[in-house]
Parts: structure tokens; sequence; C-alpha cells
């Protein structure tokens, strides 16, 4: 239907469609000023904060914030989802700081008020498949060239110098205001504590994965007929799968959030196959991984920050290539090997080692700035000069 809508007339109909919202957001921005230090966080994760939006949640001092947290996303009943965008637009209103991990059609459509600061903290990190503008005029999900989709942003984040001019293009806004801070939720990989506490967390919930060699097989979304999202099972046979098994190892099946089919485990192999997909602490679960096994997916920046084997299983790469895109040749993404069917995929179960100079190359160019002092410098790069003093006093 939107392909339908003529260029010069998306705006429009983009703030037509929150005109109620846009009418209550203007009202306030006229009766009541912008509230010092209030912070609004915008998570598209649930009924939960993003990990990006928690790291820097927990480094922003309460005692000189005013914090207020928003799920647009979350399962709510119509009248719910009416309400919580009215106290949005209104939090919005008087908010010194606005922060999302995802897009928002409506947060796209506002005016933002004289000095208020829009931060996108992009929930992924690199930049792999093409997005926003780098996509106009390429199939299901590009914007027209004159969306207002993301182009309010004051400030983007991003994990390496490199990624900038990318994340520029993708958003449709100017280079200056992409900063290469580093990713937040990337200082995981650096604090041992919060390692320690997460496989305490996971061990507990599932014990079964103690003590045994974890094969994690973690590939994204495919947009298929009238614009299904899926993965096509075709490309797993289980019980193939489960023949390959050694005695030690768990294969864990994580689809992406918005996959919602899945195998049928073979009963014979239910104690060595697990699908864990509704497990939502991703990075929690590479954590105890020996090999992963992914195709297209921004799991490749996680894992490489762990420096864990992957084996990249494509069986679709001209279709996919043709139709998403890629920044970079797809060859400089990998770090191990490529293959393209079952047969070659089940042949490296038992073992995989990582490529070290790909993997330092990849390293140097998609992540360069994450070194575990990311949040801090999103601080700095984004809040006050006296929170990134008591910051900086703190590290």
């Amino acid at each position: 239907m939107k392909e339908l809508i003529p260029d010069r007339l998306v705006p429009l109909v983009q703030r037509l469609r929150w005109i109620g919202y846009l009418l209550i957001y203007s009202v306030v921005c006229r009766v009541k000023p912008v509230k010092p230090n209030r912070v609004v966080f915008v998570s598209r994760h649930g009924d939960h904060l993003g990990e990006n939006l928690r790291w820097i949640r927990q480094a922003l001092p309460e005692t000189d914030y005013s914090i207020m947290e928003f799920f647009p996303a979350s399962d709510q009943s119509r009248g719910k989802r009416i309400i919580d965008r009215v106290r949005l637009v209104v939090a919005v209103a008087q908010a010194q700081y606005i922060l999302l991990d995802d897009f928002s059609h409506l947060l796209h459509a506002i005016k933002l008020r004289l000095g208020v600061r829009l931060v996108q903290v992009w929930h992924g990190m690199g930049a792999m498949k093409k997005m926003g503008f780098s996509r106009v005029g390429q199939g299901f999900g590009a914007p027209a060239r004159t969306s207002l989709t993301h182009r309010n942003y004051t400030d983007v984040i991003v994990s390496s110098e490199a990624m900038r001019p990318h994340f520029a293009e993708g958003f449709g806004i100017p280079l200056e205001k992409i900063h290469a801070t580093g990713v937040p939720r990337s200082d995981f990989f650096f604090d041992g504590d919060a390692q320690d506490l997460a496989r305490d967390r996971l061990f507990a919930q599932f014990p079964q994965l103690r003590d045994h060699r974890i094969i994690l097989f973690a590939p994204t979304y495919r947009t298929g007929v009238n614009n299904r999202v899926g993965y096509p099972l075709e490309f797993l046979d289980l019980d193939r799968i489960g023949q390959t098994l050694g005695e030690g190892d768990l294969f864990i099946i994580k689809n992406h959030p918005l996959v919602a089919e899945s195998w049928e485990i073979p009963p014979q192999y239910a104690d060595k196959i697990l699908d864990l997909s509704s497990f939502e602490e991703f990075n929690h679960l590479l954590l105890v991984s020996d090999l992963l096994i992914t195709d297209y997916s921004s799991a490749i920046f996680d894992n490489a920050l762990l420096k864990n084997p992957v084996v990249f299983y494509t069986p679709d790469f001209e279709v996919y290539d043709g139709a998403r895109g890629f920044y970079y040749p797809f060859d400089q993404y990998v770090y191990g090997p490529v293959v393209h069917d079952l047969d070659s995929l089940v042949a490296l179960i038992p073992g995989v080692d990582i490529d070290e100079p790909r993997w330092s190359e990849f390293c140097e160019l998609f992540l360069n700035s994450c070194d575990g002092r990311a949040t801090q410098r999103f601080i700095e790069t984004v809040f006050s000069p006296s929170v990134s003093q008591r910051e900086g006093e703190g590290s």
C-alpha cells in the first residue's frame, strides 16, 4: 500500500498517522518547559530495556537525572497502547534527552524542541545488512527518499570509526551526528564479574548446559511471500544434526525474535537438541558456546568479541544478497568457513578453528571502539560535563 503513495506525500502521511499524538505533543510543548536532566528511555524489546539502554541507565546517577521508561512494542491491549503513547509524547515533550534502541515511527514524526537530544543507541553492532536509506528502491522495508524515518536523530553511536558513514547513509543524517563511542552493551564482553554472574544465572535456569560442548545455531530471519517473516525450515535437518553430535555435544537453536515457526525436535535427540529461542539474553548463550553457526546475522560482531569459532551457513546467499545487500563484500565479514549445503555444515560440527588473521582484521574494521569503556564514552559524549567528570573519577 505504501508503495502507491507519491514520495512528496510520504512525510504528510507519516504525520497524519500520528496526528492525535502530535497535537498533544504540540500543546504540551507550548504550556510546559523542558525539564533539565529529564531522560526518556524508549525500548522496543518487550517489557524491559534493551541491553544498550540497560548499561546506560546503570551508569547514570539517579540523584542527578529523572528517568522514565517506555516500551511501545510490549504486548498490550489497544486501550493500554493509546494511553502509553499519550504518556510517551507528554514525557518526550518535556525531556532534555530521549534515548531509543530501534526505530519509532511516532518519534520520527515529532519536531524536537530546541536543545533536546534524540539519541539512537541502535541495538546491533557493526554494519552488515544494508538498512534504512541505504536500501531506497530495494524492495520490502525500504523507505521512500522523502521519509521522516530516522532523520531527526541528533546523535547516533556506532562500534567503530569505519561504521560512521554507513550509519549516516542508513539513517539519512549528517556524518557529524554519528559518534564512534563504541556500543555500551559491548562492555559486557570486558567485564569478568558480569560474565560470571550471567553464567551462574544461565546454568541455574538451564542446568543441562553445564559440562557440554555447546553448538549455537543462530540464523537471521528471511522475508518471504507476502512479506512473511521466517526462516526456511528445509535448511536444517535435525535428524542429520542429531546423528552428528558427539557424546558431550549440545545443539542449541536460537531463532531471531521475529521468527515464530521452528523445528520439531526428534524425540530421540531431545537430550541433545534444545530450542532456546524464547530466551532473550542472546549474549549469555554466546558466552557458554563453543561454536556459533550463523549466516547474515549481526551475532557475528558479538561473537567476535568472545573470539569464538564460527561457521557461516548460507544456502541462499545469492538470493539474500540480491534482496538485501551488504555494506561490504560478504567475504569481509567471515572469520570462519562458509558452507552452502547441509552436508558441508554437518562435516564441520565436530570442530572448527577460528581464522586468526581474518578475525583480527574483522575486529579492527567493525569493533575497534568496543574496548570495555563504551558506556563511559557515551556518557561523556551525550550528557553533561559534570556527569562525565564523576564517571571518570570513578573509573
